[in-house]
């Protein structure tokens, strides 16, 4: 659903120009009661909406049909449950004559046009979901065969000079490109899928780099199951091994981790490399990190990136659970 904070203000700014246009046509009393009137019925029909969109269909969009019959049943709650709460803070009567009824033609009227609104909104903000997804699918093309050339590479110098180390690659690239895989058919990974994935990039990484490379994923058991975006840490795992520790001589630690805070779920990636200027940079992997956030939270994610305390450079997401 749109963010409830901006359809709050959204709906008691309609709420309000709906206020001046009846005034100005003479319809209803004073200004000051027919902003309370409208007001209170706005708000009754958003808040029926925001709970009722919550108990039935939890973190999903819900089915077209279903969903009109929520609005239809907001719109009667907001017309008889506002009414009556606008007329008891006014110490006005309320019956279910004449002036009720146009009241209800109002609602209907207004309801209709919110509805449209906030469609729009939300239809427009899916097809930048899929732009991005887009734009991430075909840089994951452009990604993993440079990544898989790569290792295919250190492969061949392994069998015959290291052949316990290649079958150890070798195992760690298979765990890797069947978890990507799995990810690329999903909208939402699990945690524990997230870092399964990252796990194998790693461990392929850390045979090519040896001593050089060092890394650490802490992922509590309890939120193993929480849902989140398909590789959405992947870009920054790479940022910080190919900006911050390849270029370093002594390589370094990258960590990643995961906690919860309050209602919001944080993640981080931090490492011990080149820092600022390297792993951030301005390149397509936070850049593309940013726009995903974007896509599927509607400003509700948070990306902070900067010096990492311990030398180097840390991202941090902080998304709502």
């Amino acid at each position: 659903m749109q963010g409830f904070p901006f359809a709050l203000l959204a709906v008691a700014a309609f709420s309000t120009a709906i206020a001046v246009l009846l005034t100005l046509v003479g319809y209803g009393g004073s200004f000051g009661q027919n902003l309370v009137f409208s007001q209170c019925i706005g708000l009754t029909v958003l808040l029926v909406i925001h709970l009722g969109w919550r108990a039935l269909w939890p973190g999903r969009n819900p089915p077209r049909l279903p969903f009109l019959a929520l609005i239809a049943a907001a719109i009667l709650a907001g017309w008889l449950g506002g009414s009556a709460l606008a007329s008891a803070l006014l110490g006005l009567p309320w019956t279910a004559g004449r002036s009720a009824l146009a009241a209800l033609g109002v609602t209907i009227a207004a309801g209709a046009a919110g509805t449209w609104f906030f469609w729009s909104r939300t239809k427009a903000a899916e097809l930048e979901r899929q732009r991005v997804e887009a734009q991430l699918k075909l840089l994951q093309a452009q990604i993993e065969p440079h990544f898989l050339f790569n290792t295919l590479a250190n492969l061949d110098a392994l069998i015959a000079t290291d052949p316990a180390r290649a079958r150890a690659m070798l195992g760690h690239l298979n765990n890797y490109l069947r978890a990507t895989l799995a990810a690329a058919r999903r909208e939402r990974n699990t945690l524990a899928d997230e870092f399964a994935l990252l796990r194998g990039y790693l461990e392929v990484q850390a045979i090519r780099m040896g001593g050089r490379l060092r890394f650490s994923l802490e992922l509590p058991e309890a939120l193993a199951p929480v849902l989140l975006p398909p590789m959405l840490l992947q870009p920054l795992v790479e940022n910080s091994l190919k900006h911050g520790l390849e270029p370093k001589v002594e390589g370094g630690e990258v960590n990643i981790s995961a906690r919860a805070e309050n209602a919001r779920l944080v993640l981080e990636v931090a490492d011990t490399g080149l820092g600022a200027g390297s792993s951030g940079g301005t390149g397509v992997g936070l850049s593309n990190v940013r726009q995903r956030l974007a896509g599927a939270y509607e400003g509700r994610a948070i990306l902070r990136a900067g010096a990492n305390p311990a030398g180097g450079f840390k991202v941090t997401l902080s998304l709502p659970r």
